[in-house]
């Protein structure tokens, strides 16, 4: 009987032999993010997530079940009721599909010029700018690599770090505009 005691513990040492170990993946995401204490920071953390496709960094940008997407009138005209409840799972779930239709190692270019920004209360703000945004993506039946228009971002700090609460996008040439992209890989 003594022999068949240590039996059990040779069996969980044989189990390891049957893994096999790998390397961690590297943590992109947390070295990305800086802690968005201004909005300076938070616009950052914002263009960087878009620039590199970084889901989890977009998804921090944005202030959970109070969050909403308001579309370019013109672009979501066929799609009112897509975007009729636009919050941050909808945008998780474009901005996942635009990740699987981006080569690795490629970055996006977003530039948001003539800033104005509006401070309301010391925790809310307003920032108002025009964006080009040049995405290169694998999915060829989505032709525009630049978009561009107006972004007017609602932001509230809580807990001293700053979030998106209320996007609105507004169309500003005859090109495709941020809506186009969020319609176009929300559904492919």
């Amino acid at each position: 009987m003594k022999s068949l005691r240590g039996l059990p513990w040779l069996a969980l040492l044989a189990v390891p032999a049957c893994f096999q170990l790998r390397e961690p993946e590297p943590s992109v995401a947390a070295s990305e993010w800086i802690q968005p204490t201004q909005i300076d920071i938070l616009l950052t953390n914002f263009t960087t997530a878009v620039q590199n496709v970084n889901v989890a960094n977009y998804e921090r940008s944005l202030s959970g079940p109070d969050y909403r997407f308001v579309p370019d009138p013109t672009s979501a005209g066929s799609s009112p009721a897509l975007f009729a409840n636009w919050s941050v799972p909808e945008e998780t779930t474009y901005f996942s599909s635009l990740r699987r239709r981006t080569a690795g190692g490629v970055t996006n270019s977003l530039t948001l010029s003539d800033r104005r920004d509006q401070l309301y209360t010391t925790d809310s703000a307003e920032v108002s700018a025009l964006y080009q945004l040049r995405v290169t993506q694998q999915d060829t039946a989505f032709h525009a690599g630049l978009l561009q228009g107006n972004i007017r971002l609602v932001l509230r700090r809580r807990n001293n770090e700053w979030r998106i609460v209320a996007w609105r996008d507004q169309r500003t040439s005859s090109g495709l505009c941020w809506t186009d992209l969020k319609k176009y890989f929300s559904s492919h």
